[in-house]
């Protein structure tokens, strides 16, 4: 049997651990923490190229506060997510807000979260990947969200993340002034921490597996941008050709296949 758990290669698995982003797990682990203490927290924007652990960082913090400090933390993609109704549904289905598929206006869907976050004495942080998609479509979400700290005594962090430094430029100055936004920046992994990353995956995916394929597949990777996804999508091909175990010919293979495409 080649694979240990397939599964630990599919883009959505987080893994138990995130090598190579201590210094960002730190500054949100801090900044919630100080939502867990009743006190305020600055919003923060998280930017950088597709695939180099922004969304996993933050789906990682998360857990950990949801499971271990009784906040409150919903995730959204506003890709999959992408119009204001869906977006103000999909936090309240996470608060157990019943909202009908038809007949109430975003203000009464945006109305019962802040009444339930209030009777409840929820603490909540609210993190919004691909953030591009609702500053392009709609404003004004951003500007109620902006201002909810202002109708509840209940502590309130954003978290927003996109792929595009500039995602906020085209924001209304009120607006960026009421988010309050510290930036962080996630570099580029460089090829010594790809190579530590594949291994690690690697490890979990498979009962065992020739030496030198992390060298390989990190070096390809960083040629092609940096991604983890890329690496991810090769050792899966590789594993489900190589037999007995994965071997650097299976992942060359699928490597010369990803070229000729």
């Amino acid at each position: 049997m080649v694979f240990k758990n397939e599964e630990t290669l599919y883009p959505e698995y987080l893994p138990p651990n995130l090598p190579h982003r201590e210094t960002q797990i730190k500054y949100l682990a801090d900044t919630i923490s100080l939502i867990a203490q009743n006190k305020r927290a600055q919003n923060i924007f998280i930017y950088g190229p597709p695939g180099i652990g922004k969304t996993a960082v933050v789906k990682y913090v998360l857990r950990e506060f949801e499971n271990y400090s009784g906040i409150k933390c919903i995730y959204v993609n506003c890709w999959t997510y992408n119009t204001s109704f869906s977006i103000l549904s999909e936090i309240a289905r996470n608060l157990d807000v019943f909202v009908p598929r038809r007949g109430w206006a975003k203000d009464e869907i945006f109305s019962r979260i802040l009444e339930t976050i209030n009777k409840n004495k929820i603490s909540l942080v609210l993190a919004l990947d691909e953030i591009d998609i609702l500053i392009k479509n709609d404003h004004q979400l951003l500007y109620d969200l902006s201002r909810i700290n202002n109708y509840t005594q209940q502590k309130f962090l954003l978290i927003f993340i996109s792929n595009d430094k500039h995602a906020f430029v085209k924001v209304d100055e009120r607006i960026k002034s009421s988010l309050d936004l510290k930036e962080i920046e996630f570099r580029p992994y460089t090829f010594l921490e790809m190579k530590d990353i594949i291994e690690e995956r690697m490890k979990l995916a498979f009962t065992s597996y020739e030496p030198g394929i992390s060298a390989v597949l990190a070096n390809k990777t960083v040629e092609k941008g940096g991604d983890i996804r890329f690496a991810l999508k090769v050792l899966l091909q590789a594993g489900r050709i190589a037999k007995e175990k994965l071997r650097l010919e299976d992942v060359k293979k699928v490597l010369l296949e990803e070229s000729l495409d």
